[in-house]
């Protein structure tokens, strides 16, 4: 069977579901939960990540790393002072695809006919584009294509209507605040124009 995972790399959540076709299905986390925070927790013995992470984050916030997606594309270190640890925004990020990846069942992450998409804002450039890929290609979790979280939106919402339609999309995400116009035509989607807040979000 065919499989189609989407994965929302956010800057505050993050979340993975499957398209077998029919049916999506979001994945959760062993918390139970349909989004992750996207923090990583590290001291001498541990890692953690998701929820243990961020609820350790108010007492130890210097074993944390948080909102790197901010920094995808730049060559801002993200540093965990209280063990000496620097990471990169895309290795922070290819840690939270390898845990969301981890979700899926054994039969879908071994199929041989899976496609891959992860979800980036609009305003991202090709150098947060390509911090993105490379991301996905530390996790290991294979060839994946990019698309833009307007476009992802407007999709879903085709998949339940017939007639073409010029959408307005706002996305007040935990990092961004983005506003889309976008066309669908024949169920192909086009963004018009795209504008926001490059540095306010939703936290």
């Amino acid at each position: 069977m065919s499989y189609f995972i989407g994965i929302d790399l956010g800057t505050t959540n993050s979340a993975i579901c499957a398209y077998d076709g029919d049916n999506v299905r979001i994945y959760k986390s062993p918390e139970q939960n349909d989004v992750t925070p996207s923090t990583i927790y590290i001291d001498r013995r541990t890692r953690y990540y998701g929820k243990r992470a961020y609820d350790l984050a108010s007492r130890s916030p210097n074993n944390v790393a948080q909102d790197f997606k901010r920094f995808m594309g730049t060559s801002t270190p993200i540093k965990i002072s209280a063990v000496n640890v620097v990471m990169s925004p895309e290795e922070c990020s290819s840690e939270i695809l390898r845990i969301l990846f981890s979700y899926l069942p054994e039969e879908v992450r071994n199929s041989a006919e899976v496609g891959t998409v992860i979800t980036v804002p609009a305003a991202f450039d090709q150098m947060q584009r390509d911090a993105t890929l490379s991301s996905a290609e530390m996790s290991g979790i294979g060839k994946v294509a990019i698309m833009q979280e307007p476009v992802a939106a407007v999709m879903s919402v085709m998949r339940a209507r017939s007639s073409d339609g010029i959408f307005l999309i706002y996305d007040l995400g935990g990092g961004t605040f983005d506003i889309a116009l976008a066309q669908s035509i024949s169920k192909r989607v086009t963004l018009l124009e795209h504008g926001g807040i490059v540095m306010c979000g939703g936290r």
